[in-house]
């Protein structure tokens, strides 16, 4: 989805939360990241591939873009970025909103907002390998269906970005949407599903920005989910981990409104307030010093030529 970015100035007020041993944390001395590339806008999506490389999708184009990211292996500061030539994708798919990368395959795959599907792809951007999503999906509403894609520990995950219709109203003034989180395993079959539910929106029809914008697999099977939250003092980039214990698996409920079910708890690991800066991507980076990751945001720059980068660093327990 696409938010104008006509912000000036940053209020660096943020928060870094532990959980489970897992915590995130704002890379010191350093805000952002902003690299010049005239060839694209919007980009929506990243993911690493090994070192400094990764890909990003934009939603304004069919087809990705490869990235450079010198990365302080000591602070996880953002050195220098540079987009590399676009490789187009050729796909019956528009709008492409998330990027996965399945290094076993040497294979990129791409959730797209129309056409509500996911695809995979070679570098020579033959888009064949289509993952079948379930049915339910179809009844996203306007530009608010699978914005986000992610892989990690044989897992695939995707979700709709705001409440697909049959499953209750948009996120509001003290109200979440309910999304939908869906896995499938490393054969691309859907697996489990489960609700989730967004943070409240400002009183009026704010749905539009705010909602899931992307989910990030970790290594240990974890899931984190980056939200879009519209504030009064505008726009927060908040990341939540995902806990499943006791969680419905939605699968088989056509409509969650009225149906009896659990849905997934999360608990907040960082927040940011970020003005008009969309952020809608998120991505694991290389490993630092001290048993640290590297943690990366990408802002959809609004049809600007300027890309923004939000560093972050991420501790996980189980590496």
């Amino acid at each position: 989805m696409d938010f104008i970015n006509k912000a000036l100035f940053f209020i660096p007020l943020f928060a870094g939360v532990a959980f489970a041993g897992t915590k995130i944390e704002p890379v010191m001395g350093q805000q952002t990241l902003t690299v010049d590339y005239n060839k694209a806008t919007d980009i929506s999506g990243i993911t690493w591939v090994a070192g400094e490389s990764f890909m990003t999708v934009s939603n304004k184009q069919n087809g990705i873009f490869p990235l450079s990211l010198r990365i302080d292996p000591n602070t996880g500061k953002l050195l220098e970025g540079k987009f590399g030539e676009k490789i187009s994708v050729k796909s019956n798919f528009n709008d492409f909103e998330g990027i996965a990368y399945l290094p076993a395959l040497k294979r990129h795959y791409i959730s797209a907002e129309g056409g509500n599907g996911i695809v995979g792809f070679d570098l020579e951007g033959d888009a064949t390998f289509v993952v079948e999503v379930p049915v339910v999906f179809a009844r996203a509403r306007a530009n608010k269906s699978l914005e986000s894609l992610t892989f990690g520990a044989g897992a695939l995950w995707t979700a709709n970005e705001g409440a697909l219709d049959g499953d209750g109203k948009p996120s509001g003034k003290g109200q979440g949407a309910i999304v939908r989180l869906q896995k499938f395993d490393a054969s691309f079959r859907a697996v489990a599903q489960f609700a989730y539910c967004t943070e409240p929106g400002p009183a009026g029809p704010h749905e539009a920005v705010t909602g899931v914008s992307d989910l990030l697999a970790l290594p240990d099977g974890g899931l984190l989910t980056l939200e879009r939250v519209l504030t009064s003092a505008g726009l927060m980039a908040k990341i939540y981990k995902v806990d499943f214990v006791g969680a419905t698996d939605t699968s088989k409920i056509q409509k969650l409104e009225g149906a009896m079910f659990t849905p997934v708890k999360k608990t907040l690991l960082y927040q940011r307030h970020t003005l008009a800066t969309n952020y809608e991507g998120i991505t694991l980076g290389p490993k630092l010093a001290g048993g640290w990751r590297s943690l990366i945001l990408v802002a959809d720059s609004g049809g600007a030529k300027n890309h923004t980068f939000m560093p972050l660093r991420i501790f996980l327990d189980t590496e």
